[in-house]
């Protein structure tokens, strides 16, 4: 059936639903995309697309733009509407709507400006309180709040309906070293951060309003890097109730697995599906020759007692996690949730737990450094080989019952090893990405129906599915838990430059890139 007479039944209300049927009509539609108009930023006023964005109902369009701007074009007719020369004082990041009026930006001025698209010639209000260059802004509906995230580590939620002489009301709920961004699921209940040390962050039923006393202290990096060194850190174990299954707010999680080839780190870019289904990233790998996509799964499996866990494992005579990397002959594998199966060991290192401090990329320009310039053999590796006195975990048997010469026990309560259990295998879909434009980082999107991935690659993008078929993702699991490659329906070249941005719209069957050159395409299906 074409898609024109299946239209045709749809509006006489005499169509018959066929298995499989909608997904083939919906491949027609994606895999017949291609671009149909532009716009060039004629005087190089603007600079490079770092970011777009539609409005909720899809009548704006809004650019971030290298060079403090931002550019409001019409969707439909593809024109620039309006600009804001000198919206920040350095480069716009990132562009975020409240509602269908209000919109926020945020820049590496460490500054997040309010703008009301009814007039556009002054902020609404400048928010103060990043150190570092801002990255991402979410809004919470359910709770009102606008969060946002920099590289100062940092993620912030402001309260834009409640002021003081001094501004809006603010707190700093959440730092980490390493933080790249943080996205919020469409209910509200899951919060995801991306970040340097090649590891994703799940905060579970999530409370805004909780989170900062919830989460007061906890350091993910020195957790994950107890995990890796499987040296039990007392300060890193203390924050083990924040992983328990039976914890009602703000429960922690980590994913750390990644594609055989992929030794992840820097996880620069993160989409959230329409549904909340799954979590879309892409990351650098450690020696910077690839670039990975990834989708992971962060979805609430049935609640495992933390009781039958430890019998579980005790009953293997295993405690551990296995590598990021690790996988059979056919790729690396999505786990249910822990059964009676032993988990693998990593081999006994022993990191330094002060290097958790150092993030990955610090260390390799230190490596970079030191190979270029003879210098710095004691720098960064050095820091990084101190111990620190910390002793590794010795794997212990259920029925051991070591003990001093007073008689006393000395085996270690299960449930301070536990918290060096392995995390989750969450990984469903990947794909290697070309490794150009290093330095920027890519904006990956969902169409509004989460069928379809938007890749930048290259000098153009690619349209990426679940299945030949672009079958909702929950249909296109295979049985087997393995996580499978992603299926390009397309790729279209439609550049000069490097693409870094790409966007769905929400109501209109479009899709919009943005590149270095300053260049913005627009892309429909041509039937």
């Amino acid at each position: 059936m074409t898609i024109f007479s299946w239209l045709n039944k749809r509006e006489q209300g005499n169509i018959n639903k066929h298995i499989g049927e909608e997904d083939t009509i919906h491949k027609s539609i994606y895999s017949s995309i291609e671009p149909y108009n532009n716009w060039t930023d004629p005087s190089s006023e603007h600079g490079g697309v770092y970011n777009l964005e539609f409005s909720p109902d899809g009548s704006l369009l809004v650019a971030a733009c290298e060079k403090k701007s931002v550019v409001l074009f019409d969707p439909i007719t593809n024109r620039k509407t309006n600009s804001i020369p000198n919206a920040h004082s350095d480069c716009v990041n990132c562009v975020k709507f409240i509602d269908g009026r209000l919109f926020a930006t945020c820049s590496d001025d460490s500054t997040v400006a309010l703008w009301d698209t009814r007039n556009l010639k002054s902020k609404v209000r400048s928010l103060h309180g990043h150190l570092n260059w801002v990255k991402n802004i979410e809004y919470s509906k359910k709770d009102n709040l606008l969060v946002t995230s920099g590289f100062d580590g940092s993620i912030f939620t402001w309260d834009i309906n409640s002021s003081t002489e001094q501004g809006y009301t603010y707190q700093k709920v959440f730092h980490t070293a390493g933080l790249m961004r943080c996205r919020i699921s469409p209910d509200a209940s899951k919060l995801v951060i991306c970040t340097t040390g090649g590891y994703l962050i799940i905060v579970h039923n999530l409370d805004l309003q909780m989170l900062a006393k919830d989460l007061h202290g906890f350091r993910p990096n020195i957790h994950r890097l107890m995990q890796l060194g499987r040296q039990l850190i007392p300060y890193a174990a203390s924050f083990k109730h924040l992983f328990s299954k039976s914890v009602q707010r703000n429960r922690v999680e980590l994913i750390s697995d990644f594609p055989r080839e992929n030794d992840a780190e820097v996880i620069s870019s993160l989409q959230i599906h329409p549904q909340g289904w799954c979590a879309l990233s892409r990351n650098i790998s450690y020696d910077e020759t690839s670039e990975w996509t990834c989708v992971h799964d962060i979805q609430e499996w049935a609640n495992v007692d933390d009781e039958d866990l430890s019998s579980n494992l005790n009953e293997n005579n295993l405690v551990g996690e296995s590598s990021s990397t690790s996988s059979d002959e056919d790729g690396p594998r999505v786990t249910q949730p822990p059964r009676n199966v032993p988990a693998e060991i990593e081999p006994l290192h022993h990191p330094d737990i002060w290097a958790a401090e150092m993030t990955f990329r610090e260390r390799a320009l230190g490596l970079r450094r030191r190979s270029t310039t003879g210098v710095g053999t004691t720098n960064v590796y050095g820091i990084y080989g101190i111990r620190s006195g910390v002793l590794p975990v010795r794997l212990l048997d259920h029925n051991d019952t070591s003990s001093d010469e007073t008689g006393v026990d000395n085996q270690k309560p299960f449930h301070d090893m536990m918290i060096m259990s392995q995390n989750e295998k969450r990984m469903l879909y990947f794909i290697q990405e070309p490794n150009r434009g290093k330095g920027f980082i890519k904006e990956l999107c969902f169409s509004s129906d989460g069928r379809i991935i938007g890749s930048p690659h290259g000098m153009g993008f690619r349209l990426l599915a679940f299945s030949d078929t672009c079958t909702e993702i929950p249909n296109a699991l295979p049985e087997n838990h393995k996580a499978q490659m992603l299926t390009e329906i397309k790729f279209i070249k439609c550049h000069s430059d490097i693409v870094v941005s790409t966007k769905f719209s929400p109501r209109h069957s479009l899709v919009v890139t943005g590149c270095l050159g300053g260049k913005v395409v627009w892309h429909q299906p041509t039937f």
